[in-house]
């Protein structure tokens, strides 16, 4: 990652990271997932397509809870999560999100709690690595366009919601 660019600190509050899952039904967990596997590959050198990796995130996410946790405990942090139990809880609130019915897909909205973990433990990465850069709190361009996408789907969701039910 060309860190030396940015003025801002590659760490993303968990307030933002949340907003983002919600308003996009789970959607911005892909690019989110692109560029923490964007920095992997570059950083260990790994023979892989972090878009790919990112788009089929319920295939890798135990590869990259595994990856963030070790970088993370690498730099002193304390906590100790398991990639298995990250990737089993994340599965449940994809399929939920996906299959769940009308009643049970509303819980799958909540597919984001499983990755605040690797969120969180990337986030005390880059504060170890980057400490002197501030954090962004507000949203860039790019938040604000997956927030428009997330209101013209939510949009589109009650539309057929209220259509559907009036015939």
């Amino acid at each position: 990652m060309n860190i030396s660019n940015n003025q801002y600190s590659p760490i993303l509050p968990p307030w933002k990271f949340y907003t983002l899952s919600l308003f996009t039904w789970g959607f911005y967990q892909v690019p989110w997932a692109h560029k923490q596997w964007k920095y992997l590959k570059e950083r260990e050198n790994l023979n892989i397509n972090p878009w790919l990796r990112a788009i089929f995130l319920p295939l890798y996410i135990y590869d990259l809870s595994q990856k963030a946790f070790a970088l993370a405990e690498e730099e002193g942090y304390r906590k100790k999560y398991s990639p298995l139990q990250t990737t089993i809880f994340y599965w449940i609130f994809f399929f939920l999100l996906w299959w769940g019915g009308d009643t049970l897909s509303w819980v799958g909205l909540f597919s984001f709690l499983p990755l605040l973990r690797v969120l969180k433990t990337m986030n005390y990465y880059w504060q170890r690595q980057l400490p002197d850069l501030p954090v962004n709190e507000s949203f860039t361009v790019r938040e604000m366009i997956w927030i428009g996408f997330g209101v013209m789907l939510w949009l589109m969701i009650i539309y057929s919601g209220i259509s559907g039910s009036s015939s």
